[in-house]
């Protein structure tokens, strides 16, 4: 990525190839960005508090992801771990940064209220889509009581292609953090094949209720 910074704008030209697994994510933008006074006195600020110049957006932020992402990967094995994810909640941007250890925590919340709004947007909702499907997710893994039952084959494959779907997003976060803009038709999930069902574990009916 080529950032330009002059009087009033940024002009950024962007090439970018992000692949996870089959799936890729990938763009070429070219394009200014007015600033407004109040950004153009953040901008300076922001490369050495490592908060992205061309978003606003600092990458501290995924560190509310990560954990919780590796331990539902862990959770086919290990499914008593259900209840260290209990916890975990939906947290906006701003409340990260507040609670959060991060140096230069008010300038993040600063940077991030008078973000460009091209990715402001774009952050905001990549970020409520993937709290809805990671709170989905632990809700449905509680309702049929997969801490206690286990997990059939098909559940396993389910919860695989959820927890990939996830990292989809995640990495389309992280793009969007690190000034890459994403056209959703842009982004592929591929979903693994059927298993044959295991009844011993889970019914039809828990398994269509654990992914809905």
């Amino acid at each position: 990525m080529s950032r330009l910074l002059f009087t009033n704008h940024i002009y950024y030209m962007l090439n970018y190839r992000i692949e996870y697994h089959e799936n890729t994510i990938w763009g070429q933008i070219a394009f200014m960005t007015i600033l407004n006074e109040k950004q153009k006195e953040l901008y300076p600020k922001l490369a050495p508090a490592n908060i992205d110049p061309a978003s606003f957006l600092a990458t501290d932020y995924l560190n509310h992801f990560n954990e919780m992402l590796m331990m539902l990967e862990m959770l086919p094995d290990m499914p008593d771990m259900l209840e260290d994810l209990e916890d975990w909640a939906p947290k906006s941007y701003p409340d990260h940064f507040i609670q959060s250890g991060f140096t230069d925590k008010d300038l993040a919340v600063e940077a991030y209220e008078n973000a460009p709004s091209a990715y402001k947007t774009q952050f905001d909702g990549t970020v409520a889509d993937l709290d809805k499907l990671i709170v989905s997710t632990l809700g449905g893994l509680r309702a049929v009581g997969i801490a206690e039952r286990g997990f059939s084959a098909p559940a396993r494959l389910l919860l695989q292609t959820r927890i990939e779907m996830m990292h989809i997003l995640l990495l389309r976060i992280s793009g969007i953090i690190h000034g890459h803009l994403v056209k959703d038709d842009e982004i592929t999930i591929s979903t693994p094949a059927s298993a044959e069902p295991d009844s011993s574990t889970q019914s039809q009916d828990d398994i269509d209720k654990l992914f809905d």
